[in-house]
């Protein structure tokens, strides 16, 4: 018998990506004598995924703690997934296809749309969203119908359960899998989707968190993992502030605090969302939890593009990011195409280097010039990483940071001390020891742009954030739904095209 042969018992799936599996079919359902025996291996199956047993059976709260990863995985598909991807696809339907390859592109975007019109209506029928809320264990038991018919066998409410349910049922099954990674697999991690969690059910928005009163909040989350995530943000913006300031014009000046300022236009701060995690995690097999290193994104607006070089430098040495805290792999650039667009920049660098000496007289060697500013692309090229979902258009310097943040506890109790409290004001002051430290990491997106290139980035065309997102979304629809949801690797190209269009 063929190993790829999925009768085969030794195989049984356990090959690849839980999220490529069309059927998961889990072999401790093999042989099962009925629904309560089902119940009892998904059981077991649990307990193989981090829940709690006593001797066999899922210990007092654990099935509730499962129901609350079904809500999120429904919530998430529901108000979120599903609506995202349908109101774009209907956009570039309004558009007008006149030559034969737009009119299949067209044909694309409507088998799409019906595609995901009938998985809705699994959803929005309450029998299977009420199978699976009633009891978690119900969707190992839904995947596994296709191999093993007989698991819902003395099951009173569903005599006859439809094909589509097992196919939905994986799909939530793969999502839960997304959303329970975050929690299990860097608690770091999950320390700032509850913190994201926290501000979307306050109404705060994540992009705008630069002006967020960080050393004086107005509301301070009682859960700990979101107060960690929270005392972190608040030291690095504490940091970054530091050497921030506001000419008598209003503009921005970033000040290195020895003679070096640049002016900016804004200063943009995002926190990463929940669902843009999970979004991220599932559109492709190596979406692990700890390659997620964008948590923060601080995009930094200048007026002049010439100034992006000595911004980096000036945020590196002033200890701001800290030269140490930078991943340097991850340094890339694509401000500039040519050597000769650089010059400026490199000129810059290379006066605010001379000036840090002391030397504020400089001239500049053209051909010198020339030298460090093809060295300098050539450096900043090396890095690059293609993301198949992201634009070619994109117009930024950008590099990842880990960084190091102290976060101080109470002795008393191991909570966390939230900044702005008379307790954290009296933190380096002299007596009682009432607290410890910490060590922790926010991982951290530095970009920098001219305003026109980031309009041009973020804005307008293929290259719009929302254009991106429903193409992230797209992949992550094929992965979980297959095979009742497929759009083609080869639509894709298609798909820019019209978004050019349509965000122009």
């Amino acid at each position: 018998m063929s190993f790829l042969d999925s009768s085969f018992e030794l195989y049984h799936e356990i090959f690849g990506s839980v999220l490529d599996r069309i059927d998961l079919n889990p072999y401790l359902m093999r042989n099962s004598k009925g629904y309560a025996d089902s119940l009892s291996r998904a059981s077991l199956m649990m307990g193989n995924r981090g829940f709690f047993l006593i001797k066999g059976e899922l210990g007092v709260g654990e099935i509730e703690r499962a129901s609350q990863y079904v809500s999120q995985a429904l919530h998430f598909m529901s108000d979120w997934l599903f609506p995202m991807v349908k109101n774009q696809l209907k956009s570039l339907l309004t558009m007008d296809y006149n030559d034969i390859e737009a009119i299949e592109r067209q044909k694309n975007y409507q088998k799409a749309n019906q595609e995901i019109d009938i998985i809705e209506q699994v959803f929005n029928k309450t029998p299977f969203t009420e199978c699976i809320q009633e009891d978690p264990r119900h969707l190992f038991i839904l995947v596994s119908l296709h191999k093993y018919p007989n698991l819902f066998d003395g099951y009173k409410k569903h005599k006859v359960i439809p094909h589509r349910w097992s196919y939905a049922a994986c799909a939530v099954l793969k999502m839960c899998h997304l959303i329970k990674s975050i929690e299990e697999d860097s608690q770091d991690i999950y320390d700032f989707a509850c913190l994201g969690l926290f501000f979307e059910s306050h109404g705060i928005s994540l992009s705008g968190l630069y002006n967020y009163p960080w050393q004086n909040p107005l509301i301070i989350p009682e859960e700990e993992n979101a107060r960690r995530a929270f005392v972190k943000m608040a030291f690095f913006f504490k940091k970054l502030n530091d050497s921030v300031t506001t000419n008598e014009q209003g503009s921005l000046i970033f000040n290195s605090g020895d003679g070096v300022e640049v002016e900016l236009i804004d200063i943009k701060a995002r926190l990463k969302s929940p669902e843009s995690m999970f979004a991220k995690l599932g559109k492709d097999v190596s979406g692990e939890v700890f390659n997620i290193r964008d948590i923060l994104a601080i995009t930094f607006l200048i007026k002049n593009k010439d100034d992006s070089l000595k911004l980096f430098h000036s945020l590196q040495k002033q200890g701001v990011i800290l030269q140490e805290n930078t991943v340097s792999t991850s340094i890339t650039q694509t401000l500039y195409e040519t050597p000769e667009e650089m010059y400026g920049a490199v000129a810059a660098l290379m006066c605010s280097l001379a000036k840090r000496e002391g030397n504020c007289e400089i001239f500049l060697n053209q051909e010198d010039t020339k030298v460090q500013a093809k060295a300098f692309l050539e450096a900043l090229s090396v890095n690059e990483v293609k993301n198949p979902h992201s634009s070619h258009l994109h117009r930024k310097f950008q590099c990842k940071i880990n960084y190091s943040v102290p976060v101080q506890h109470y002795v008393s109790s191991y909570r966390v001390i939230i900044p702005g409290s008379p307790d954290y004001k009296r933190i380096g002051s002299h007596g009682e020891k009432f607290y410890f430290t910490r060590q922790h990491t926010l991982p951290v997106e530095l970009r920098i742009s001219d305003i026109q290139s980031w309009q041009q980035s973020e804005l307008s065309g293929e290259a719009h954030h929302e254009a991106y997102k429903c193409r992230q979304l797209i992949v992550l629809l094929n992965r979980l739904f297959s095979p009742m949801f497929s759009f083609s690797k080869e639509a894709f190209a298609g798909l820019r095209i019209d978004q050019n269009r349509w965000f122009e």
